[in-house]
């Protein structure tokens, strides 16, 4: 089953595992606690490495559009025994989308999420985390289209790539 266009191991270490792994420990440092939601999981990545790390990062519910993709983040809990996490199959396109999804912990990578940015992310609880993926200047703009409602606590840069880690609170 193809997963990832990503070819190379190295790139697949740091892509993948590094990243996810790094915001993981971050929800760990900040003793990050709950239901954590990961839109537009794939191939787990960055949600397995990050709830590897922050075992207190539960129920984990892994939200997929593809029944494929589905089907291998049902294996993958199963092979991890990980009877607290979850698949759920649903396209979300609005906040509306998540309504029986309340989380303290959001992350999402790879999938446009500007109009749920723009909403505040109506389904992440007050105090809750979000751990975002990509250019600051591309995810700003959506999330202070609400002032004060998200602010952003820390950023790390990726080694190699344009691209950082973005730690939000949701106030």
């Amino acid at each position: 089953m193809n997963l990832t266009a990503i070819q190379e191991p190295e790139e697949i270490a740091r892509r993948h595992f590094l990243e996810g792994l790094l915001a993981g420990e971050w929800l760990q440092r900040s003793n990050a606690e709950g239901p954590f939601v990961d839109l537009g999981s794939g191939n787990g990545f960055p949600a397995v490495p990050m709830a590897v790390v922050c075992r207190q990062a539960r129920p984990l519910i892994l939200v997929e559009v593809s029944e494929k993709r589905a089907a291998f983040l049902r294996a993958l809990v199963r092979d991890l025994g990980w009877s607290d996490a979850r698949i759920e199959v649903r396209r979300v396109k609005q906040g509306s989308d998540f309504v029986d999804l309340r989380c303290r912990l959001f992350t999402s990578r790879g999938v446009a999420i500007s109009e749920l940015l723009q909403e505040g992310l109506p389904f992440l609880e007050p105090g809750g985390r979000c751990v975002l993926f990509g250019r600051r200047e591309e995810l700003q703009k959506d999330y202070e289209r609400i002032p004060g409602l998200l602010t952003l606590q820390e950023e790390v840069s990726l080694p190699g790539r344009e691209s950082s880690i973005l730690h939000l609170l949701k106030s």
